[in-house]
């Protein structure tokens, strides 16, 4: 039975609906789980059409993103895709050997529920750029934008506080976080080796997730600047496989970032 709660009423039959916050300046989306899962639709190749929730509409469980499938919401990022594998069969994107899939939990462990964290602390230290033009900032003016930078901002900076706190993270020193997320990198770009992706020529899941996790962590801001550093000079082969990754299915990137819209074509006829 359809939800009653839709937001896409007139949907289409095995059509995605992608209900996510507005695009950022410098990201397609500064949420980690709504990139990862708009990335798994193109990836996947499925049909998907984004609705902007314009800061207020959520899932019926309040979380955002979610989706909407034949007339069904669907919510949490990563339940979101197994549902999808399993509805449009899309199995190849989990065909691994048994070791392999044993090597790749561990990795989704790490970087969905370990390194995302470093990202959240420096969030939850300084989230000011979002009311920026690298953030929101273009899309909010007048009152609309000054309540969101002096009020919302600060709002949404210190629940991303209070969660890294709940989590452990946000309870590190600064040196202590950046240890962290050098060990996470380290892991990663020793997995990676001279591989196009984690592991071999074929993208998994698995990447996408990672992708998501690592453009966050290069493209937003971070409470320190030796994270750039470190993937610089001591894992640049993760800067090559997120750029790899971002040209072959983000090369509407930059119109994205730039005009704002939800509705560019990145996959050219």
């Amino acid at each position: 039975m359809p939800s009653t709660n839709l937001i896409k009423r007139d949907w289409e039959k095995d059509h995605v609906y992608l209900v996510q916050f507005p695009r950022a300046g410098m990201i397609p989306s500064p949420s980690p789980y709504a990139f990862k899962l708009e990335t798994f639709l193109r990836v996947a190749d499925i049909p998907y059409t984004n609705i902007n929730n314009e800061f207020s509409k959520m899932s019926a469980r309040g979380q955002i993103p979610f989706i909407e499938l034949n007339g069904r919401q669907h919510a949490d990022s990563t339940i979101i895709i197994d549902n999808l594998i399993e509805h449009f069969h899309k199995s190849d994107l989990e065909d691994l050997s048994p070791a392999d899939k044993a090597v790749a939990r561990a990795f989704f462990a790490l970087t969905e529920h370990h390194l995302c964290w470093v990202t959240l602390y420096s969030r939850g230290q300084d989230f000011s750029w979002l009311a920026t033009n690298g953030g929101f900032g273009r899309l909010l003016t007048g009152i609309k934008g000054f309540a969101f930078k002096n009020f919302i901002v600060k709002r949404f900076t210190s629940k991303v506080r209070a969660r890294a706190a709940a989590q452990g993270m946000g309870t590190f020193s600064k040196e202590e976080v950046l240890e962290q997320a050098k060990k996470d990198l380290d892991a990663l770009s020793v997995q990676l080796g001279e591989k196009k992706y984690l592991f071999g020529n074929t993208i998994k899941t698995i990447d996408v997730t990672t992708f998501a996790h690592l453009a966050e962590l290069i493209y937003t801001p971070q409470f320190s600047p030796e994270i750039a550093t470190h993937l610089e000079e001591k894992t640049p082969n993760l800067l090559v496989y997120v750029k790899n990754i971002r040209d072959q299915y983000w090369p509407d990137w930059d119109e994205t970032t730039e005009t704002m819209k939800m509705d560019t074509v990145w996959k050219k006829a």
